[in-house]
């Protein structure tokens, strides 16, 4: 996918979150525009991604850093995701 795609997704206003799907199936959800970064040049995005539905605390969420040419789609609105499991 191109950056000038993402960011159309990134500068929308509200920002809806969204799923960005890769080219090995994985589904990386983007929540909220702070947890986004389009790094100069555009060709790596960085998502800080909730592991389950119901997050809150920084061990909750994890680090994702995608080659934005290796999104195949992008999911609106987001794939839901499970509650944590005890």
């Amino acid at each position: 996918m191109s950056p000038a795609r993402i960011k159309t997704f990134l500068d929308q206003q509200p920002v809806q979150p969204f799923s960005l799907v890769k080219d090995d199936g994985e589904v990386v959800n983007v929540v909220a525009r702070d947890f986004a970064l389009l790094y100069p040049g555009g060709r790596s995005l960085h998502v800080v991604a909730p592991k389950f539905a119901g997050a809150k605390t920084e061990d909750d969420f994890e680090d994702h850093f995608i080659d934005v040419f290796l999104v195949t789609d992008v999911v609106k609105p987001l794939r839901k995701l499970s509650a944590k499991k005890r």
